[in-house]
């Protein structure tokens, strides 16, 4: 039998806390919000009492499941449930074959399917990113960008909408995620609103930080203050993210730009080259400022996040010198514009 909710939380601790993430590495985390439209589910899924427990059998696969079981646990406070990675494949054929049916449902509000294909495109990021095979990440990235079009451009989407669904965290596939759906926006906006436009934009917003998969995590997560060297392993991401796309025939150059010029700044003050100005892709000076404005409103390991409000005066104090100042603006002009 399935445990209960109520089992789960009276349940004892039956297992040393290293042997608990023993078992918690065996589970891939899933966004609860990502299960609350899809139907029957194709996979067990298990709950965690605490931080550092092993998740527990919640639902077995394949059996009907109440329509407000799981609202009732977002209620209570649970975000995130637990798949096995036995069954990530079965899990992501699932939400493939569930996000296009459910972004094009009109009858859902616009904010639950923003919120759906957030969840949805974190979590295929986080399992593609993860495993590191570059085939299979442009292929994930290639369907779910043509996910992300259908719904950014077929629909009129505010920038604060999207900021208020969207999570602001420091993990390189939710900083992806966020990126291209901004780039789509701030492109939009610009004047670039075709559909493959729009496409080459969102692909290169979840590519642009492909380097950084080769940066240790013990400097992503550091909580104190970086040095010079950990500065010059980072710096290395956009030439390392160019080399692993260059020779890739998927990859438009304007994809490949925003990969490799992001960190280019107006004055050329930036890397990895140091270009000036119009020197820099439009593409790449959208992903900077969208890029810069993510970073500033997302929580790191040695620092809180900003409000929007602080996050756009920085910005402001930037234009000109270091980002593209028009591009800046209208930035803030959609950040401000209500929904």
């Amino acid at each position: 039998m399935p445990t209960t909710f109520g089992d789960l939380l009276l349940a004892p601790e039956a297992m040393s806390t290293t042997t608990a993430y023993l078992q918690r590495q065996k589970f891939l985390p899933v966004p609860l919000h990502t299960l609350c439209v899809t139907g029957e589910l194709p996979v067990d899924i298990y709950l965690c009492q605490g931080r550092d427990d092993a998740p527990v059998l919640f639902r077995r696969r394949n059996i009907e499941i109440p329509p407000d079981e799981f609202p009732k646990l977002l209620e209570s406070g649970i975000e995130t449930v637990f798949i096995s990675r036995d069954h990530v494949e079965v899990y992501q054929q699932h939400l493939e074959d569930n996000v296009a049916v459910i972004i094009a449902n009109e009858s859902l509000p616009l904010e639950r399917r923003l919120q759906f294909l957030g969840d949805t495109g974190r979590s295929i990021l986080h399992e593609v990113f993860q495993a590191d095979q570059l085939d299979q990440t442009l292929e994930a990235v290639d369907d779910l960008s043509n996910h992300m079009v259908e719904l950014f451009a077929g629909n009129e989407v505010a920038v604060s909408d999207l900021f208020s669904v969207l999570r602001h965290d420091y993990h390189t596939y939710t900083h992806s995620y966020n990126v291209a759906s901004y780039a789509m926006l701030l492109g939009k906006e610009l004047g670039f609103s075709s559909d493959e436009k729009l496409r080459s934009l969102s692909v290169g917003g979840l590519l642009h930080d492909l380097g950084k998969l080769k940066i240790p995590r013990t400097i992503l997560n550091k909580k104190g203050r970086l040095d010079n060297q950990d500065w010059d392993i980072i710096r290395r991401h956009p030439f390392d993210g160019f080399v692993a796309l260059v020779n890739r025939p998927e990859v438009s150059r304007d994809q490949l730009m925003m990969v490799y010029q992001h960190h280019e700044r107006i004055d050329g003050s930036g890397y990895p080259v140091g270009l000036i100005g119009d020197e820099i892709h439009p593409f790449a000076r959208i992903c900077s400022v969208v890029d810069v404005f993510d970073a500033l409103t997302s929580s790191r390991p040695y620092r809180t996040a900003n409000t929007t409000n602080e996050a756009l005066e920085t910005l402001d104090r930037l234009a000109n010198d270091k980002l593209d100042a028009e591009m800046v603006q209208c930035w803030k002009a959609l950040m401000k514009k209500p929904s």
